[in-house]
């Protein structure tokens, strides 16, 4: 039996894949497919007797039914409380003992506690955080479960960084959910930024699983791809106010689905991004503080060349001026960094004096010839790409 090993190192909805070896898997050009026997727990809690949500029953029922689509055998618990959750955590690690892949799903509320992220339980009586180590679940449990199963692949994502039912009894002013360093060959994503919170969402699903629901199912994107789109699409709802977070070192490629007759996706440098190309640039008005920004728009040429594009605005280190960097992946997503020095400070957040620096990253996607992409950090900037 040929044995694959992924090798890396090294929430918010926070998603985690603990790489261990692979057995028996399916290879394809692009990487690797597990065809083993996939499982998932899910599990979905809102009627919170205080502090009830809208969305979570919904995105758990929503998550379920995309991942049995995708072959995983989904176990579906609405509302649990702490022994619920407890038993059923325990009853899914025993499962994974017979190998194949894990994924675990929560969304409801959940808190962080020096530096210990809780999912807290509808049954959960809290009044201060000493009660939080009693009445709520602690996510190292899950980890931990996994861990000792010793299956193929793991996964967790949880959508649990609402805001804080209980702030107002507690002694800390800690958000969101704390960042959880997963074992050596992880990936981790928040749904937003470690500390901050996330929306609720004013439609069925949570802003976050939406997305994710919407891009878990498409066939030849890795588990990266499938993140880098559900972070652009976030950033682009929310006008900036959530940027889903990832930290990833694994070298290895895991996909969801993998269509049987997918044509080989396009290797980076054979050419199929290169030439050159019009770059246009929308920031609206920004208010921070009592200080406004105001909004701006320019256009200048950029070019890719193996795949690596860089374009500039006005000489480097000029008032005014803006370079971008940053390689198109195969399937047309990048990430790419943007340098600046700003001009009057009435355009510049906070007012900043003219001629300082600045740095941001941009989230875009590309097909052969036009591409957009928004500003992840800071005010609202909107990119689209026109190839000449």
């Amino acid at each position: 039996m040929k044995r694959v090993r992924w090798i890396s190192t090294h929430g918010a909805a926070m998603l985690i894949c603990l790489s261990l070896s692979v057995s028996a898997p399916a290879q394809v050009s692009r990487g690797l497919t597990v065809t083993s026997e996939r499982l998932a727990l899910i599990i979905g809690n809102n009627a919170y007797p205080s502090a009830p949500l809208k969305n979570p029953v919904n995105d758990a029922q929503d998550m379920g039914k995309v991942l049995s689509g995708l072959g995983f055998k989904v176990s579906l618990q609405k509302n649990a409380d702490k022994r619920t959750m407890e038993e059923s955590i325990r009853s899914f690690g025993r499962q994974l003992k017979s190998g194949g892949v894990g994924l675990f799903y929560f969304s409801g509320h959940g808190m962080q506690v020096e530096g210990r992220n809780y999912l807290i339980p509808v049954n959960a009586k809290i009044e201060s955080e000493a009660d939080i180590k009693y009445e709520a679940v602690d996510a190292g449990l899950v980890l931990g479960k996994m861990e000792d199963a010793g299956n193929q692949l793991n996964i967790v994502i949880l959508d649990a960084c609402r805001n804080n039912p209980y702030s107002r009894s507690f002694r800390s002013a800690a958000t969101g959910l704390a960042r959880m360093d997963a074992p050596t060959g992880s990936l981790i994503a928040y749904s937003t930024a470690p500390g901050t919170v996330a929306a609720d969402g004013a439609e069925r699903n949570g802003t976050f699983t939406k997305h994710l629901i919407r891009h878990l199912a498409t066939p030849d994107l890795t588990v990266e791809q499938v993140l880098k789109r559900v972070r652009v699409d976030v950033a682009a709802e929310t006008q900036q106010r959530q940027i889903p977070w990832e930290s990833s070192s694994l070298m290895g490629e895991f996909y969801f689905n993998v269509a049987r007759t997918a044509p080989a996706l396009t290797a980076p440098g054979d050419g199929r991004f290169d030439g050159a190309w019009n770059v246009n640039i929308r920031c609206t008005d920004h208010m921070e503080g009592n200080s406004l920004a105001r909004g701006y728009a320019f256009q200048f040429p950029a070019e890719v060349k193996d795949g690596v594009l860089h374009g500039q605005h006005k000489p480097r280190s000029a008032p005014g001026s803006l370079t971008i960097d940053g390689r198109i992946q195969p399937d047309g997503t990048a990430e790419l960094k943007a340098n600046g020095v700003t001009d009057a400070p009435e355009f510049s957040v906070n007012n900043i004096a003219k001629g300082t620096p600045y740095a941001y990253r941009i989230n875009a996607h590309f097909d052969d010839s036009q591409g957009t992409g928004s500003r992840i950090e800071g005010r609202t900037c909107n990119f689209s790409f026109t190839k000449k």
